[in-house]
Formats: structure tokens, C-alpha cells, sequence
């Protein structure tokens, strides 16, 4: 199941659009492979603050990003059942593999906000060019 089908999706959003609007929205919608409720969604995360949906080179490198986290919390509890059977771990292996881990904490969330700054700056450029 994907990341999309298990949020539950509960607010409705009624807009009433000319017949052109909607024909050429349907059409935008299908050239990108999209339903038109996927398409809003996008729309009004990136509007909102939300956050983009994350495909292509932002996805891989978020993928990428989460892989080394996980690998490392892997290490972390390995290192906690070590220490929980009695035997003793090097402060400086734990604190290297904590710094590590505020590292890419510290990497995702700066990728994460840029995304969803240039997300809100794209979106907010396009509704001002057309309100003038």
C-alpha cells in the first residue's frame, strides 16, 4: 500500500469551473498522468505549505537519505541489545553514531523545507501571474 492510500482523505472541496476550464483541466490531468482529485491535492499541499509530492531526483534523494537513517538506527539497537546483555560499548562509537544521525536528521529536514518553500514559491507564482 502507498504512502497516498493510507492517509484518509475525510474534507471535500466543491469548485465550480466553466466547461472550458474543466475541459482543459481534464486534459492537463491526463497529459500528466494524473485524476483531477490528485492533481488539486498537489495543488493545495504545494499552497499550502505541505509539502510537494515527491517524485523523480527529490524522491531518490529522500529515499537515500531515510536508507542511511534506517541503517544507522539499525546499528543503534544492535549497540542497546549489546549493552543490554552486559557488555560495553565505546562512548565514542555511540556518540559518533549519534552525531551521525542528528546529521541526517539535520539533511533531511533542510531538503524537506526547501522542497516545500520552492513548492509554495512555484504555486504561488503561477496564481499571480494569472489574477493579473
Amino acid at each position: 500500500m502507498d504512502q497516498g492510500a493510507k492517509r484518509l482523505k475525510t474534507a471535500v472541496l466543491h469548485v465550480r469551473l466553466t466547461a472550458e476550464e474543466h475541459e482543459a483541466f481534464i486534459g492537463f490531468c491526463a497529459q500528466f498522468q494524473l485524476t483531477p482529485s490528485e492533481a488539486i491535492r498537489r495543488f493545495v499541499r504545494q499552497a499550502s505549505f505541505l509539502g510537494p509530492t515527491f517524485e523523480g531526483d527529490a524522491r531518490a534523494e529522500i529515499v537515500a537519505l531515510t536508507r542511511q537513517l534506517r541503517a544507522l538506527g539499525t546499528n543503534l539497537n544492535q549497540a542497546v541489545r549489546h549493552m543490554n546483555a552486559g557488555h560495553v560499548i565505546g562512548s565514542d562509537d555511540v556518540a559518533e553514531w549519534l552525531a551521525t544521525a542528528r546529521g541526517l536528521i539535520m539533511e533531511l529536514t533542510a531538503l524537506y523545507r526547501s522542497l516545500c518553500a520552492r513548492s509554495h514559491e512555484r504555486t504561488a507564482r503561477a496564481i499571480s501571474r494569472t489574477a493579473e
